[in-house]
């Protein structure tokens, strides 16, 4: 779908997508903008990733490696929010993040720093490529199948859980690969789409959970800040308005599975304008997807040149 362009005015509630929206030409037009800039700077060096390079000119095999792609939309979108608050954009009034995109949040918040996030990212990779090296893990997407009917599916896949309710027939699952795989074979017929996603780990599931003490452990010396702005809990819609709560649901969030139809409860609560804070529509389309009366701008147009 096209979002449309968004117009400074009253404070919005922002929306920072996760991985899997990472595209080649990505940074096209940003590349100029000084604080895009800076930021992507920024995390190239705490990474030593060619992130503008790769978000410039690809290849897309390289953009997409496990540790490229959320490095890489983390701080395009961290960037892009610079940007617009610099040419004038109103603080938000709250801000959502889809899976890591809540990261690209606790970022924009100011809660922590661009390099401790990516630093999580990391942990959460190597902790992943650690307790999984004997099994191939992923995750797969379910469009156009009913709730009900993707839980049936699961029965005979114990080793498989519902990951993601991206909307009311929108589903992710996430497990061993050798498990979605007849999962996804078998919910084809009755799916618009369906099939695995460009992920290698079970994000948002009970085999992810095991891997939290670790992943806590490496990060115990982040201070979390207040938040400039509340966060909005992927997992239940709850405003975080303090660092430690934010700084642990960040933590948590890999475990925790997403409800976006938590988060658009939310959202018909809050009643401000939306704006979707990174590259494509995906949160656009899962938004009014879930509620159609919302209409969700995108600030991936750049703002006037001051």
């Amino acid at each position: 779908m096209k979002a449309s362009r968004f117009m400074p005015g009253s404070a919005p509630v922002l929306l920072f997508p996760g991985q899997g929206t990472e595209a080649v030409s990505m940074s096209a037009g940003w590349e100029a903008r000084e604080a895009w800039a800076t930021t992507v700077r920024a995390a190239e060096v705490h990474t030593g990733y060619p992130l503008r390079r790769l978000m410039a000119e690809g290849p897309l095999e390289d953009l997409r490696f496990q540790r490229h792609a959320p490095c890489a939309v983390l701080a395009h979108s961290v960037g892009v929010f610079h940007v617009w608050r610099e040419a004038g954009l109103s603080l938000p009034v709250a801000a959502a993040g889809h899976s890591m995109g809540f990261y690209s949040a606790l970022v924009a918040a100011g809660v922590v720093p661009i390099e401790t996030a990516l630093d999580l990212l990391s942990a959460v990779e190597d902790a992943s490529e650690a307790a999984f090296a004997g099994r191939p893990m992923g995750m797969a997407f379910v469009i156009g199948v009913p709730e009900l009917e993707v839980r049936k599916a699961l029965l005979v896949h114990p080793t498989l859980a519902l990951s993601n309710r991206n909307g009311q027939a929108q589903f992710t699952v996430s497990g061993p690969v050798d498990e979605l795989e007849p999962l996804v074979a078998a919910l084809q017929p009755l799916a618009l789409k369906a099939g695995l996603l460009p992920v290698r780990h079970p994000l948002h599931g009970p085999h992810m959970v095991a891997l939290l003490p670790a992943i806590s452990r490496r990060m115990a010396t982040a201070r979390p800040a207040a938040p400039a702005f509340p966060l909005i809990s992927h997992f239940d819609g709850r405003m975080l308005s303090t660092g430690p709560e934010a700084w642990d649901e960040g933590l948590a969030s890999v475990a925790l599975p997403v409800d976006w139809l938590a988060v658009v409860a939310r959202l018909r609560v809050l009643g401000s304008p939306l704006a979707e804070c990174g590259h494509g529509t995906q949160l656009a389309g899962l938004t009014r997807w879930a509620e159609r009366s919302f209409q969700v701008a995108s600030l991936q147009s750049q703002p006037e040149q001051a």
